[in-house]
């Protein structure tokens, strides 16, 4: 049967047992609008396989035989033009190529310039450079820290003399004032005496060191000889006593260090 009088007999089919277009595709869930066309054969410019296919659900629903509407003919695939369904598949191939087109200018758009690349890196290179700034100071700083800590400890810290007489010369000559540095090896009872002047009168805590400077003498006691080391300007004194031995009265002036 000829495909162009085919619509005209399923559109009588159908009025004839009391069915809309809509009770159509509803079940059939073809567009009102195809089915429309079916129904008028205007769709010509549809590829025979798809006409062929909307025809076949047609008539299923109707209880027909398909193949007495389109026939037996070999029908050949013709590229998809302008048929109405709602929104024709042409459209929609359109809409998809639009869609791709679409998300990729706005994935372009997401990029950053090439001036924000430039302006980002500046950031990181400043970052980067105020990190190791800060590292290089604190390592400057811990340096000038341990090499403060080092030389007082040097100028409280004992040589290998030995005090073996009451009397004990300077090494060099002081023409001036002069400076004593102590250092506590063990806690220790202490009593300064800077040219007639209490400058220090209490225990002086394990590992802490003092400093007194004077124009004349410092008198010193010491509660134990042998957790005290001395240091007169650059000659150290060490082992004034044993560990324990107390000793009062010990001078030390222009001349050198005197113990009672």
């Amino acid at each position: 049967m000829n495909i162009e009088t085919a619509g005209a007999r399923l559109k009588k089919i159908r009025q004839e047992r009391g069915l809309t277009l809509e009770d159509i595709q509803k079940k059939t869930k073809i567009h009102v609008n195809v089915l429309r066309a079916v129904e008028g054969d205007s769709l010509s410019d549809l590829s025979p396989i798809y006409l062929k296919s909307f025809i076949k659900i047609y008539c299923n629903y109707l209880g027909l035989d398909y193949k007495d509407y389109v026939g037996e003919t070999n029908l050949t695939h013709k590229p998809i033009l302008n048929a109405t369904v709602g929104r024709d598949i042409g459209q929609r191939a359109q809409d998809k190529l639009a869609f791709v087109k679409d998300a990729s200018v706005k994935l372009n758009a997401m990029k950053p310039s090439p001036k924000f690349k430039k302006v980002i890196i500046s950031i990181a290179l400043a970052v980067i450079f105020l990190f190791l700034m800060i590292n290089l100071i604190k390592l400057i700083s811990s340096k000038f820290k341990h090499q403060a800590g080092k030389a007082k400890i040097v100028l409280s810290r004992p040589t290998s003399k030995t005090a073996t007489s009451t009397q004990i010369k300077m090494a060099k000559g002081i023409t001036q004032g002069f400076t004593l540095g102590l250092f506590a090896r063990d806690k220790s009872w202490i009593s300064v005496k800077v040219d007639g002047k209490v400058v220090f009168h209490g225990v002086l805590a394990r590992g802490r060191s003092e400093s007194w400077s004077a124009k004349e003498k410092i008198e010193l006691s010491l509660g134990d000889a042998g957790a005290v080391e001395l240091q007169v300007n650059d000659q150290r004194f060490s082992n004034l006593g044993r560990r324990g031995q107390p000793l009062k009265n010990i001078i030390i002036n222009k001349e050198g260090l005197k113990i009672s």
